[in-house]
């Protein structure tokens, strides 16, 4: 069978590793030091651009499955045209635009998509998707998650293992969130409060856009997705913003300063880590149940990959298996949480990210006879 990975960064890296196992995997980028870097691996590398159709055809036309790692903005694209190819792709690119709009393109293709499969977007769509399968009533709906350093250094406290310019993105798009049943917008980094995070310490939480797919897939009374960082990092950025330099003109400039300073340097001692807790609340009958997935992982040191990149890749090499498999059959677009309640799946996707060592406790509280 062969995989192709679009995408040789730190997460499309870590995809292309997993998936090699067990595939002919081929990956595609235009960094040629990044596809030599795989070539010990036993991974073939091919130079080309990720929406460039002429160059990609040969080289997936009789891929079993494709994977998407590019950065948000050209995700769309890229997407758009692997699905006019009629495969069946993997996708994490955290593109601005809505993916489902390419739903009848796929289903005219044939082709078989599962969009946004990394941690969050990802897991936390999937986890909010298993919860809400086995609720009748879905009441409340909190994320909170956050790729951080393990030792922060000011002024930032933050370091990356993925694009600059994506994160910076992400602090201006704006957000949406669920109150009273209503759908909600507001500015990103807003929202802030303080959490306390067991092993990790004191933590700030600031509205992200990161519900995406979940505000039209799961009706809830209230829902809302926080990013985790270390105090201080929000007001840091809103001053930026403030001044334009996380506007579309000066963003990439912007980006380029802070990708030296940001950039994770796990050969200099830097080391991360992985913070994600996903709490759904509602009725079942007349109980009030509570389902809790916490996740706290670390960098690896036996293999010397980061917590995010794992944490990221390792969803999506897992559904790409599954789609491989025939778990999902059926030609279209899906997100994750629209796949998370049939059991033979979601038993697969959490059993595998618990054999490569990304484990979610959880914890289901019941308060019953709620209603009487």
């Amino acid at each position: 069978m062969k995989a192709v990975v679009l995408g040789a960064g730190l997460v499309g890296s870590v995809i292309a590793k997993d998936l090699s196992s067990d595939f002919e995997t081929v990956v595609v980028d235009l960094n040629e030091d990044a596809l030599k870097k795989l070539e010990n691996y036993g991974i073939k590398g091919v130079k080309a651009s990720a929406v460039d159709a002429e160059a990609l055809r040969p080289v997936v036309e009789d891929a079993d499955i494709v994977c998407g790692a590019v950065p948000g903005k050209i995700g769309y694209k890229m997407l758009s045209t692997v699905i006019g190819m009629g495969k069946k792709i993997c996708d994490i690119s955290f593109m601005p635009e809505n993916f489902k709009k390419l739903d009848v393109l796929a289903k005219e293709n044939g082709a078989i998509v599962v969009s946004d499969m990394g941690v969050a977007p990802g897991m936390s769509n999937f986890l909010v998707g298993r919860a809400a399968s086995l609720l009748d009533e879905v009441s409340d709906v909190r994320i909170y998650v956050g790729g951080l350093p393990s030792n922060p250094k000011p002024p930032f406290n933050y370091k990356i293992v993925f694009s600059a310019e994506d994160v910076l993105e992400e602090y201006t798009r704006t957000v949406r969130y669920v109150k009273d049943g209503a759908v909600v917008e507001t500015e990103a980094l807003s929202g802030l409060e303080d959490i306390d995070f067991p092993g990790v310490g004191r933590l700030e939480a600031f509205f992200t856009d990161g519900l995406r797919s979940l505000v039209d897939t799961v009706r809830a009374r209230n829902m809302f997705e926080k990013t985790l960082r270390y105090p201080g990092h929000a007001d840091i950025m809103k001053a930026f913003r403030d001044i334009g330099l996380l506007n579309e003109k000066h963003r990439p400039f912007t980006a380029s300063l802070l990708f030296p300073v940001w950039k994770m340097n796990p050969e200099a001692g830097d080391r991360d880590l992985t913070i994600m807790v996903v709490e759904v609340a509602g009725k079942k009958g007349k109980d009030y149940i509570t389902y809790r997935w916490e996740l706290l992982d670390r960098f690896d040191e036996m293999t010397g990959i980061h917590s995010m990149a794992r944490t990221t890749g390792f969803p999506c090499a897992i559904m790409a298996r599954a789609i491989v498999e025939g778990k999902v059959d059926e030609s279209g677009v899906y997100a994750p949480e629209e796949l998370a309640s049939n059991d033979d799946m979601f038993g697969f996707v959490m059993r595998e990210l618990a054999v490569r060592g990304v484990d979610f406790k959880e914890r289901v509280t019941v308060e019953k006879s709620y209603m009487e």
